[in-house]
């Protein structure tokens, strides 16, 4: 049996475990998954832990996915162009570092049929989730891409950054929520408000906890195209042990896994 986990700082609300078992099982892996919570200051340690105890491979999650990159010996061309590693392979003690991410984006909008190209999307939140979504909309031939941050002002790059204010008013396409607002137990909120929602016709929320939070349930009265984290989250997920395992999962095992993930996740309340 292989065993797998995920590093980061607060797990207790992570489902990650329970994809996993469930990838493995429709996969016929013999693979066991484990949530490992670290400190900033254990991170070499953690990667000593990998190699001792003989584990193939780790999933990162927030607020190390930067943090680790440093200690690999190897980064994707994709991690590297994201600074963002989520995924980190032992290949007997030499840690390469991969960023699948992007690939539950890329899914997400492939399921759906959302086009991007010569799109006008915008961006909430400025963290790595975001970056790996701009990017994704970029490679897709999106007409512009805006990130919308409270740091606007302090933030460069080869995007538009504006604050909450200047969005007031604006008009576009596709809008991505990559903040924590509205993520459990803080259900009660949403990034922006209708006047904003209401200028968009694709939503894309990345919190999967709850199912539907308010920037969604706003988004599906006004009749716009919605959808949550879920499919992205469970996306990285495959292709994390497909990279883990040197394996590719036919198009009938993805959605077999992610028709059960959305047949029975109602959120952890």
């Amino acid at each position: 049996m292989k065993f797998y986990g995920l590093f980061g700082e607060t797990l207790g609300h992570s489902i990650s475990p329970q994809i996993h078992k469930k990838i493995y099982e429709i996969a016929g892996i013999e693979g066991a998954y484990k949530n490992f919570e670290i400190a900033a200051d254990e991170l070499e340690e953690a990667l000593t832990g990998l190699k001792v105890l003989g584990i193939s491979g780790s999933n990162v999650t927030i607020p190390y996915k930067q943090a680790f990159i440093p200690l690999m010996d190897s980064l994707s061309p994709l991690a590297e162009r994201l600074h963002s590693v989520n995924t980190i392979k032992n290949n007997n003690g030499y840690f390469e570092g991969y960023n699948t991410d992007y690939d539950g984006i890329a899914l997400t909008f492939e399921l759906r049929n959302w086009q991007v190209k010569d799109k006008h999307t915008y961006i909430l939140g400025s963290g790595g989730a975001s970056l790996a979504i701009a990017h994704y909309f970029q490679d897709q031939g999106a007409a512009s891409v805006t990130i919308v941050s409270r740091s606007a002002g302090e933030m460069d790059g080869p995007w538009e950054y504006i604050d909450y204010e200047e969005l007031t008013g604006r008009t576009g396409d596709i809008i991505v929520n990559c903040t924590p607002v509205g993520m459990y137990p803080n259900v009660d909120a949403s990034p922006v408000d209708e006047s904003v929602i209401a200028n968009f016709e694709i939503l894309f929320d990345m919190t999967y906890n709850p199912v539907e939070t308010v920037f969604l349930q706003i988004g599906n009265r006004l009749g716009k195209q919605t959808t949550n984290g879920l499919d992205m989250l469970v996306g990285q997920a495959i292709r994390s042990v497909a990279i883990w395992e040197d394996r590719e999962f036919t198009k009938e095992e993805v959605l077999e896994i992610l028709n059960y993930f959305r047949e029975n996740w109602t959120g952890a309340l």
